[in-house]
This record gives C-alpha cells, sequence and structure tokens, in this order.
C-alpha cells in the first residue's frame, strides 16, 4: 500500500485514465462500463495497481464526455449534455479553446472536490444522511425547475421537453407497484428506455438527419493549409492561455459551480449529471440579460461551458466522501468503487481514516495528480486529434459517426431492439428541433425523472399521504425555498427578455435563439 504512486501504481494511473477517456469520448461506452470491464482485472492486481487505475477511470471518463460534444456534437454523458450547445458553438470558432475550457476547469473542479474531501469528509458524510426521500424529491424539483428556466425565452418549449423526458422514464415496471407502464406488450420494453440510449439518439442521430436535411453531406470539408508550426502555437495558445484568462475572469462562477458539484456529489444517488445541470442552469439565469449583445452572448455561454465542466468533475470527487466515510455510494460509480475496495481488502468507513491514514492520503494524491497533470495533457492530446477529424469530409466522418451511434447503443445492454429505440428517438429529437425544443431538457428530464417519482412514492407511504410532511423537516423547507426563488427570479428575468424582444433597443443585438 505504500507503493500506491510508485512508476507502477503511476502507469497504472496513467492507463487508467486513457481507458476512462475513450469510453467517456464514444457514445453509449460510458464510465459505469468502464469500471465494470475493468472490475474482473482488479482480480488479478495487487492493491496498489487497483486503486489509482480506478481513480484515472472515474475522473478522465466524465471529463472525457465533453470530446464528443466538440467534435461530433454527441455528448459523451448526460452531464455533457447540459451545455452541449454551449460547447458546440465554441467549437466552431476553435476547437482548442473549447477543450480547453472543458479540461482545464474540471481539473480545478475536481481538485476543489479533493480538498474538501480531505477537509470534511467526515462532517459532510454525516449531512448526507440527514437526507430523506423528502429531501431528494425537492433536490429533483429544484433541478427541474432550474432546467425549465434555463430555457431563455422559450419556457412552454422548456418545459414540454422536460415533461416528454419524465414521461420516458415511466417506460418499464412502475418501481413502487411492479406493474408494467407503456411497454406495449414487449418484454424489451420492461426494463424501460436507457437514458444513454436516449442521449445517442436525441444528439446523435438527430444531428445526422439535421446535416442530411441541410445538405451538408452533400459538401466537403475544408483542408486547412495553415503553416503546420503556427498551427501548433495557435492550439497551445487557445487551449492554455485563453482559457486560463476566462478562468481568472470567472473564478467566482468557477468556485460556485465546484463546491455545487462537491455538495451534490457527496449526496448519494444524485452524481455529476444533476451537478452539471443544476450548475449551467444557475449559470445562465445568473447572467441573463433582458438585452444582450453578440460579446454578451458569446461570454455567457463560456461561462456556462466553465461551470458545468468545473461542476461535474468536483461531483466525482465529492460522490467519495460517502463511500470512503460510510460505505455509502455517491453515485453508480462509486458502487462499483466499493465493490473494488473489497476486492482490494479495504473495508470503507470511519474505520478508513484511523486504520489506513497513509492509504487515505495516497489516495487523495492520486486524485490530485490524475485531475492537474493526467487530465490536461489528455485534453491538449484530444485538441490536437480533433483538428485532424474536423478535416475529413462531412460524407466520410458522419458515415463512421452512425457506425459508432449503432455499436455504442448495442454494447450497452448488448441488446439490437435499443438500435431501433434509439433511431426511433433520433427521429424523434429531429421533429422536436426543428420545432425549437430544447433535445438537453429532455434528456433531463430522463435523469430527474426516477429520482423525482421514486423519493415522492416512498415519502407519501411513509407518510400515509400527509403532503405536510413534505414541508417540515429543515433541509426540506430550504430546497423548496430554492426552488421558488428560482421560479421567482426566472419569471423576472423571461418577462424582462420578452419586453427586449418585442421592443428592442436600437443598435442592440438581441439574440433570437436560446443560450
Amino acid at each position: 500500500m505504500n507503493n500506491l504512486l510508485s512508476w507502477e501504481s503511476f502507469l497504472a494511473l496513467i492507463l487508467g485514465s486513457l481507458f476512462g477517456a475513450v469510453f467517456g469520448s464514444i457514445p453509449g461506452l460510458t464510465a459505469t462500463l468502464a469500471l465494470s470491464l475493468f472490475v474482473p482485472l482488479a482480480l488479478f492486481l495487487d492493491p496498489s495497481l487497483v486503486l489509482p487505475a480506478v481513480i484515472g477511470i472515474s475522473t478522465a471518463a466524465i471529463f472525457a464526455g465533453d470530446i464528443g460534444s466538440i467534435t461530433v456534437k454527441i455528448p459523451g454523458t448526460a452531464a455533457s449534455a447540459a451545455y452541449s450547445d454551449e460547447i458546440n458553438r465554441m467549437g466552431k470558432g476553435s476547437i482548442a479553446y473549447a477543450m480547453g475550457v472543458a479540461t482545464l476547469p474540471s481539473a480545478v473542479g475536481a481538485m476543489v472536490g479533493v480538498v474538501i474531501l480531505m477537509i470534511g469528509a467526515g462532517l459532510l458524510a454525516q449531512f448526507a444522511k440527514q437526507f430523506s426521500s423528502f429531501e431528494y424529491f425537492w433536490l429533483a424539483v429544484l433541478g427541474l425547475v432550474a432546467g425549465i428556466f434555463a430555457t431563455q425565452g422559450k419556457l412552454i418549449k422548456g418545459a414540454l421537453s422536460l415533461g416528454i423526458g419524465v414521461l420516458i422514464s415511466t417506460v418499464g415496471l412502475d418501481p413502487t407497484l411492479g406493474y408494467a407502464r407503456f411497454s406495449f406488450g414487449s418484454p424489451n420494453m420492461l426494463a424501460g428506455i436507457n437514458y444513454v440510449v436516449a442521449l445517442i439518439g436525441l444528439f446523435g442521430i438527430s444531428e445526422l438527419l439535421e446535416q442530411a436535411y441541410k445538405g451538408v453531406l452533400k459538401t466537403e470539408a475544408v483542408v486547412s493549409t495553415d503553416d503546420m508550426r503556427a498551427q501548433r502555437r495557435k492550439v497551445q495558445h487557445d487551449y492554455w492561455v485563453r482559457p486560463s484568462l476566462l478562468m481568472l475572469r470567472e473564478r467566482g462562477a468557477m468556485m460556485r459551480a465546484s463546491l455545487v458539484g462537491t455538495g451534490v456529489g457527496f449526496l448519494p444517488g444524485a452524481g455529476s449529471d444533476l451537478a452539471a445541470w443544476l450548475s449551467s442552469s444557475l449559470e445562465r439565469m445568473r447572467t441573463r440579460k433582458a438585452q444582450m449583445t453578440s460579446a454578451e452572448v458569446t461570454r455567457q455561454e463560456e461561462t456556462v461551458v466553465l461551470a458545468g465542466t468545473a461542476s461535474n468533475n468536483a461531483a466525482v470527487a465529492g460522490a467519495w466522501i460517502p463511500a470512503m466515510a460510510l460505505g455509502i455510494p455517491g453515485d453508480t460509480l462509486t458502487a462499483i468503487v466499493l465493490g473494488v475496495f473489497l476486492i482490494a481488502g479495504i473495508t470503507p468507513g470511519p474505520q478508513l481514516f484511523t486504520e489506513n491514514r497513509g492509504l487515505v492520503n495516497q489516495i487523495y494524491l492520486a486524485f490530485a495528480v490524475a485531475s492537474v497533470v493526467i487530465m490536461p495533457i489528455m485534453g491538449l492530446l484530444a485538441a490536437y486529434g480533433a483538428g485532424y477529424i474536423t478535416r475529413i469530409p462531412f460524407r466520410l466522418l458522419m458515415g463512421f459517426i452512425l457506425g459508432l451511434t449503432v455499436i455504442g447503443a448495442y454494447a450497452i445492454n448488448n441488446n439490437p431492439f435499443d438500435i431501433w429505440v434509439m433511431l426511433a428517438l433520433g427521429a424523434f429529437g429531429f421533429v422536436l428541433k426543428r420545432g425549437g425544443f430544447p433535445l438537453a431538457q429532455v434528456v433531463l428530464g430522463m435523469v430527474l425523472g426516477p429520482l423525482l417519482e421514486q423519493n415522492f412514492m416512498v415519502s407519501v407511504i411513509k407518510v400515509h399521504w400527509n403532503f405536510a410532511s413534505f414541508f417540515e423537516r429543515p433541509v426540506a423547507l430550504i430546497l423548496m425555498l430554492a426552488t421558488l426563488l428560482i421560479i421567482v427570479f426566472g419569471s423576472r428575468m423571461n418577462h424582462l427578455y420578452q419586453k427586449s424582444i418585442q421592443a428592442p433597443a436600437a443598435g442592440t443585438d438581441v439574440p433570437t435563439g436560446s443560450v
């Protein structure tokens, strides 16, 4: 154990990070799948190799979800879908800049999560234990409301998209009563619609249909003839310098998002998805003005991406707080991590901090190295590689993407039925996109729908349908008040936005789309 960061373990950390990055960047090959595939291998490895590999997979897979959004417009994870539109528009200006904003704030967010993990793991884990079904219900409501008001000027369409997502999440067996819902007699529908399959269809297939509809597939990509040295210098400047200046300018937003991500991460069952949605939605609302110039819209989009990337990686470290201190997984990733702990002969819980303090410190160090050293280097390599991807003719690239989406959808459950679901949702997503409905909110509804339903049913069963109990617990009351504040503040900002659309000031560029 004392050699956790020996050269062998450092190599395991690097290889684990590469493995996680590959799975995170390819839609359908999730971080959870990457860790699941690693578990059998962990049986034959020394614990000093297992733990750094697990940390590398966990940190890299979440960050790499943005690579798909930037290069092929398909988010690799549900967390990346929270700000996929903004980061995709940034990538059109400079792929290296978009990759830098996706990576460097992620490293900062992860480090904030590690610092909080080091300082207050026990205290925060005890606080997380106070969360009952009532608090989780209000947390889901808070996320849904924030998602609605994140759609500037499209509140009704945003709410409908969320409703569609929640409705899709109800397909399958009822978690409380156990009867089939919307299965249409098909055994394949009893397990429900996997949100990763929906993610691939809604963003991947719909984008292919959109490009075909616009006739882009008939054109060839323009091959850059710039001097390669100058191109490399520009990539390095856009990747390191510009994102660093953005982080200095928006350091308040980055710290807020990191704290929100860590806080959401240590709540069992919440995870990086909800953290990214909350942080990006709150920054959209905070930076919104009645009238915004093009420069202000660009600045808002940069802040939204920065907040989302910092938050989802902070949540990864935050999820380790209840896992290490109490043996309670913060999300599906840490549920697998706990299994790996047991395989390695490590018992999580309070005794871990007293009997294996050296091991705990080495885990912190492995997190720091993965976040501060490995993640930025991998992001830079991805920025270079993405530049070559954009030179591939669209007809070839779209064919490759279609094949990738089919493989990704099939790999989730090894079920061909998921491919048909993906194609159907892709066609549905294309229709929604042409109608101006935000697709990201559909995914948010699918993620939060089960959390909302299950905790509502558990709560009402516990108190025999006494709805007053939803307002009696202090933390639940705080979350409810936060939801009301978002409604009031968001309604006010939307009213000002609508007025600016009806009577725009002379000489002011007012955005017409959702930002």
